[in-house]
């Protein structure tokens, strides 16, 4: 499996970008956005699925082994990606 390396700058206080930090990372990890929903919706080759779930930022990733966790809108970018990223490679084992 290659390396991945990100590099996800962290907001200054009071900054809000949404989840465009983790789409951007996902795609660089090989996410796909979905043909109808690209900004909202991730998917990956092993069967994840990322999406933003509301106007506030709230997300959740369906994993390929089923497992459904949810991501509130201050969950860190990094923790998230994160999530995503182990989710597929368990799905690679």
């Amino acid at each position: 499996m290659p390396h991945l390396n990100l590099v996800v700058e962290v907001p200054e206080p009071g900054d809000w970008h949404g989840r465009l930090d983790v789409l951007e990372a996902l795609e660089a990890a090989g996410w796909e956005g979905d043909p109808e929903y690209p900004l909202s919706i991730l998917r990956h080759p092993s069967g994840a699925v990322w999406a933003v779930t509301n106007e506030s930022g709230d997300s959740g990733l369906t994993c390929p082994n089923g497992a459904n966790p949810d991501f509130p809108s201050d969950t860190p970018s990094v923790v998230v990606i994160a999530a995503c990223l182990a989710a597929v490679a368990e799905a690679a084992v």
